[in-house]
């Protein structure tokens, strides 16, 4: 005998998302949504940045990070996390000039996907050799 499933209230996140799931015997099925947004990050060239966010959904989405719409992969430059309670991270070392960029995460499972965006803004220090040409001029 196929199990019930019926359309549970649709709620509103803090980012305007709707929250649509499906209830069924063992478990209620969601498409993503995020909880908690990417927000943009600036930092100083060679330290590191955080991207940090909340992703819910079930089946569990698969989660993919992308800098300037290409994907990511983790190295250890680029570190993502995800946890089972749907806490997402990308974690991106020794920043310089060439991460100043756009980046995305995209949760996607069977129901749909969700994507949110923010910008890494990178400042860039001077260079040494730089700084001693300005003096002598």
């Amino acid at each position: 005998m196929p199990s019930s499933i019926n359309l549970q209230k649709v709620t509103l996140h803090e980012d305007n998302q709707f929250l649509e799931c499906l209830e069924n015997e063992q478990k209620t099925e969601c498409k993503p949504t995020f909880s908690s947004i990417i927000k943009d990050v600036e930092v100083v060239e060679g330290s590191a940045a955080r991207f940090d966010c909340k992703i819910e959904g079930y089946p569990d989405p698969e989660v993919v990070w992308y800098k300037d719409e290409k994907p990511i992969k983790e190295t250890r430059h680029f570190q993502i996390d995800y946890d089972e309670e749907g806490n997402c991270s990308l974690v991106i070392s020794e920043v310089s000039g060439d991460d100043d960029a756009k980046y995305t995460v995209k949760a996607v499972n069977s129901l749909g996907e969700a994507t949110c965006t923010a910008e890494l803004l990178v400042e860039v220090m001077a260079g040494e050799e730089e700084e001693e040409e300005e003096e002598e001029e």
